[in-house]
């Protein structure tokens, strides 16, 4: 069985590319997620890694909380093999700069 030990590799590389911490525990369970900052002030956007199951892994992506009230908008989540976990994160990665970039692009 796959364990959080397997994948802090992996995750461990997208932490450090994005300039995060890494979070393993949440309410005394073990968890994997970091956080990416906004462009504006207090914008905060979280990426998660699901505990795997067997070969399967879930990556989620979401705003915990953004200037313009659009984190019902933002929450996506992927699921895979384990062996796409680097893949998963690299367009979680990308979904969260597309988001952060949404006032540039309207205006």
């Amino acid at each position: 069985m796959t364990t959080y030990d397997d994948l802090d590799g992996i995750i461990g590389a997208w932490v450090k590319a994005t300039g995060s911490t890494l979070f393993t525990e949440w309410a005394g369970q073990p968890a994997r997620f970091f956080h990416i900052g906004g462009t504006r002030s207090f914008e905060c956007f979280q990426i998660s890694i699901g505990l795997p199951d067997y070969d399967e892994v879930a990556v989620r992506a979401w705003a915990i909380d953004t200037y313009d009230d659009s984190e019902m908008e933002m929450d996506r989540t992927w699921n895979g093999r384990v062996s796409e976990l680097n893949e998963m994160l690299g367009t979680a990665v990308a979904t969260v700069q597309d988001w952060k970039a949404r006032w540039d692009n309207v205006h």
